[in-house]
């Protein structure tokens, strides 16, 4: 059996690549949330272009986890995880129609405070899917590496801070 050290590459590469979707959310928070300055609130135009390209970086990131890695690495050092790790795949197309949902409902939206109201509530939702989709590959990566990610004992979390 490998050991942890050896298989960090995955770990870290996920790591990252969790930061860097949490920052894209970031952006894509502050172009939906109504804000109270007149330059702050971002046109339905702006806001659909961010949440597209937010859909595009989850369809890739998602085919990264689809094609081998880290999950698959968790798989291999602890087999009994290869459930969980199917079930947490399969949620990837259906994470995909709810972005899908939401940019097509912010087409579709006006600039009434109802509609922005509307969109930014969607997008809580799927941020709100989001945690827990990672949340369960957190869970499968300290089941598999038999560490948490970020050094120490199963108590602690892999959940990268935003």
């Amino acid at each position: 059996m490998r050991d942890y050290n050896e298989c960090r590459c995955y770990v870290d590469h996920l790591i990252a690549e969790h930061k860097r979707l949490h920052r894209l959310l970031r952006v894509a928070r502050s172009a939906i949330m109504p804000v109270d300055n007149a330059n702050g609130n971002a046109t339905s135009s702006e806001t659909v272009k961010v949440l597209r390209g937010v859909r595009k970086e989850l369809e890739h990131h998602f085919a990264q986890e689809e094609a081998g890695g880290c999950l698959d690495e968790a798989v291999c050092r602890c087999p009994s995880l290869s459930v969980e790790a199917r079930r947490i795949e399969a949620e990837h197309p259906q994470l995909l129609e709810s972005i899908d949902r939401l940019i097509a409902q912010a087409e579709d939206s006006n600039q009434s405070v109802e509609g922005r109201i509307a969109v930014a509530r969607e997008f809580e939702e799927l941020c709100a899917q989001l945690d827990a989709h990672e949340g369960a590959e957190n869970a499968m990566l300290r089941k598999g590496f038999g560490a948490n990610m970020n050094g120490g004992n199963h108590t602690q979390t892999l959940t990268v801070d935003v």
